[in-house]
């Protein structure tokens, strides 16, 4: 199965590699400038489209798409849409979700109309259309897909969904000041005509003498954190079939693990950091530890459901407790057995190269399960049950769990504890596999001399977010003309280099990786690494060429792979497109649209240091890959599995080699650090 890691090949001198981005950028020409100024303002102020915009308000009530039904590809599409919109779809104003079938299937065939139109302006011409009449979360969902996936609209870069829906990742109390900003200037302060909002965390002002998950608050909302989970699902749509969209089928199912996998990874680091060991287990027929209570509110000011700590399920999620119950048992019945089995009956090996891929698939209940009816959709049941809120009077009256958002739910700890439910069966899996062999992981002509690391520091800045999108104006001037920005700390580190000597017997071109993992547990205790493997997170990965002999590589942790820097605030980027049009500057653009947030690298570490284990690793390539993600941008990787070597069992013996590089490193927090000043 081949390796869909994010990667960009750097070019190796004799003595040091020049850091290059992960990304190419490119000058914008004029029809990018143009599309790229028409899509940020079908996102701009949604909820008013007759109050801002109202030029686009008028030509989007003035467009028929029956009458122009010929500018579609797929017109039984198109009139299978009219058919619902006629009958009646989820009104404006209303709260969605894409966890409720009703809704995902309108929101779909909107998007779908959105795809087959022929031509970028009959795409525009259509959203126009969509943002008067349909409902808002409908269509900014369907809007994002369409423009992820259209051919005309590749690397169109995307507002943060922060900034057009503030609730999903904001408190309450952010929320109501913001709301209150025109009433009373008291409770912010205005800097550059800007109304300031500091915030805090869920809970800052309760005790956590027994919550110790508060501690992790700083992570788990994090808007990086909770936009990055966003954009991952939105690469492949769980509701998009590979058949008919150009999804991904050959790694769909094995990504989604693997990255699911990173992520609890990536989160455990943390809780090391913080002096907390690894997630519990739960079982359904007992009590819940994690208590969720988000203190947040939707649009329409309805609250967030709760979720009390110690509480056994309620009777009311029975339906999916029954049903998740018989899917995990199918799960782990087809790991154990050696296959899975169709809509047909037929038996389907899973020890091939494409059967975690299979596995992935029936675990999230995609469009590519072989079999959706008998293996159902263990994700979406569990975010069902855990949301712990009540069931919808109608199918337009809902009160959707964060657990039921792409854009909250990794605020809630009651996630990582289903989701290492999940991804104990990417475990069960890897683990009936054999060990890799000796000759599949040591590679003797390749020799990794030394490894050494800058001094590793973490801090907290401060960080201001635009949210004024999300909120009522009572003009155009006011839209334009006032901010509401959220001033909140969070976490970030200090740029650093790695410094690998390497000695090859040969010129070639070569993989490296580096996983970042425990060294010790909670406690205190030495971790054997043939155990503690399954916990480490790679953050780098890239393929390069070396040269017969010593090669001196440093690599920059701004080139890390899969990073991506902090994204301009909407107003100064549509301003920077404004004058590009004019043709006052260039506008340069990504050959991506997001990454994992570059600030969240590193784990927080501790004040006197927290150690961790750095595993480099180092192997030929014969024949790269690229890899191309419209969201991620494009690499070159080798032809190995995801997690490779150590996705497997370990047998220590073979983890000895010169090509394998284990490296202490000590991770500092501090106080008040200038991120810009080198450290020593």
């Amino acid at each position: 199965m081949l390796r869909p890691t994010i990667i960009l090949a750097l070019t190796l001198a004799i003595v040091c590699i020049v850091d290059a981005h992960y990304y190419t950028e490119v000058t914008a020409d004029q029809e990018f400038l143009l599309k790229q100024k028409k899509i940020y303002n079908l996102f701009y102020h949604v909820s008013q489209p007759n109050i801002v915009n109202i030029e686009q308000y008028n030509e989007g009530q003035a467009y028929s798409i029956e009458a122009n039904i010929d500018s579609y590809t797929n017109k039984d599409e198109v009139n299978h849409f009219l058919e619902l919109y006629k009958y009646g779809l989820l009104p404006r104003g209303e709260i969605f979700s894409i966890y409720y079938p009703k809704l995902q299937t309108e929101m779909k065939y909107l998007f779908k109309i959105f795809y087959y139109a022929k031509d970028f302006d009959t795409f525009y011409q259509t959203a126009l259309w969509a943002r008067v009449y349909i409902n808002e979360g409908q269509f900014l969902c369907a809007l994002y897909q369409a423009v992820v996936m259209r051919p005309d609209t590749e690397y169109i870069q995307l507002p943060q969904p922060y900034e057009f829906y503030p609730y999903a990742f904001f408190n309450s109390e952010v929320i109501e000041a913001a709301k209150n900003i025109k009433l009373s200037n008291k409770i912010s302060t205005t800097e550059s005509n800007s109304y300031i909002i500091r915030s805090n965390y869920s809970g800052w002002y309760m005790g956590q003498d027994y919550d110790y998950e508060r501690k992790l608050n700083y992570l788990t909302e994090d808007i990086g954190w909770n936009a990055y989970y966003f954009f991952l699902r939105l690469d492949q749509s769980f509701w998009l079939s590979g058949d008919e969209f150009p999804i991904k089928k050959l790694w769909r199912g094995e990504q989604y693990l693997y990255a699911h996998k990173m992520l609890m990874n990536r989160y455990y680091l943390e809780r090391l950091a913080n002096g907390l060991d690894k997630v519990e287990d739960f079982d359904w027929n007992y009590e819940f530890y994690p208590g969720y209570y988000p203190t947040m509110v939707y649009h329409n000011g309805l609250p967030y459901p709760q979720r009390p700590q110690w509480s056994k399920i309620p009777h009311y999620k029975y339906q999916f407790l029954y049903g998740i119950r018989e899917y995990e048992s199918r799960v782990a019945a087809a790991i154990d057995l050696g296959y899975v089995i169709d809509a047909d009956g037929t038996h389907h090996k899973i020890y091939t190269p494409e059967g975690l891929n299979i596995i992935g698939n029936i675990i999230e209940g995609n469009e590519d399960s072989c079999n959706k009816e008998y293996y159902g959709s263990i994700d979406i049941f569990g975010r069902k049950i855990l949301g712990y809120n009540l069931d919808a009077k109608t199918h337009y009256h809902i009160i959707p769990s964060s657990l039921e958002s792409l854009f909250s739910c990794t605020r809630d700890p009651g996630f990582y504890r289903f989701y290492q439910k999940i991804v104990s069966y990417y475990h069960r899996y890897k683990e009936t596999l054999k060990p890799y062999t000796k000759d599949e992981i040591i590679y003797p002509g390749l020799i990794i001399d030394s490894v050494a690391v800058d001094k590793l520091v973490t801090f907290f800045d401060e960080h201001d977010t635009t949210i004024s999108n999300g909120f009522f104006v009572d003009s155009q001037i006011d839209a334009d003309s006032y901010h509401i920005k959220v001033r909140q700390q969070r976490l970030n580190h200090k740029h650093f280099t790695v410094h690998i000597g390497l000695n090859s017997d040969v010129e070639q071109k070569v993989a490296i990786q580096m996983y970042l993992g425990p060294k010790y547990d909670a406690q205190g205790n030495v971790l054997d690494f043939t155990e503690s493997h399954k916990y480490f997170y790679e953050i780098d990965y890239w393929v390069t060429d070396v040269v017969a002999g010593v090669n001196k590589m440093e690599r920059s942790s701004h080139d890390f792979f899969f990073l991506s820097p902090d994204s301009e605030p909407s107003e100064i980027f549509y301003k920077k497109i404004e004058k590009a049009i004019e043709g006052i500057d260039k506008l340069s653009y990504k050959q991506s649209i997001y990454g994992f947030p570059e600030r969240l690298l590193l784990p927080k570490g501790r004040r006197a240091g927290q150690v961790y284990q750095l595993f480099v690793y180092v192997s030929p390539v014969t024949e790269p890959v690229t890899y191309k993600s419209r969201i991620f941008g494009n690499y070159e990787f080798s032809n190995k599995t995801m997690g490779f070597p150590i996705d497997r069992k370990i047998y220590w013996p073979w983890f000895q080699g010169p090509n394998i590089f284990f490296k202490d490193v000590t991770i500092y927090f501090k106080h008040d650090v200038d991120p810009n000043a080198t450290t020593h």
